[in-house]
């Protein structure tokens, strides 16, 4: 009965630290795809910015920006939801038109939702708003 008992508590033990390590391979998958959205941002590579979005419902096609030059992109939060699997995260990102010479800030609120069948974040709130 307590070799029983002890197995059961090793088994759950071991099952509970499992599941920490994958909830931490989706945070460090995050980051890294997070990151490499925000280099295509922040260089005005848009194109590549789009393989990041989540596909749309409608099947509508996207618009990418036309003329826009990205000077800055700075995350200013992120906060992820209880278990792991949708994050919110606030950008700041400064940028100009070409044919315009005033400079812009903008706050981009992106939702983040990681699919698991594929085991990728997809971004559901779509391309920041020039």
């Amino acid at each position: 009965m307590k070799r029983r008992f002890w197995v059961l508590l090793l088994g759950a033990v071991l099952f509970s630290g499992c599941v920490s390590t994958f909830d931490f391979r989706r945070e460090e998958l995050f980051e890294d795809t997070a990151k490499a959205y925000g280099r295509s941002i922040r260089w005005s590579d848009f194109e590549s910015a789009q393989a990041f979005l989540a596909p749309a419902d409608s099947g509508a096609k996207i618009t990418l920006p036309k003329d826009v030059r990205v000077t800055t992109y700075e995350v200013k939060q992120v906060a992820y939801d209880p278990g792991k699997l949708k994050v919110v995260q606030v950008v700041s990102i400064s940028y100009y038109q070409t044919n315009d010479p005033r400079h812009r800030t903008l706050q981009d609120q992106q939702l983040w939702e990681f699919d698991s069948a594929k085991e990728i974040w997809l971004l559901k709130s779509g391309l920041p708003d020039f």
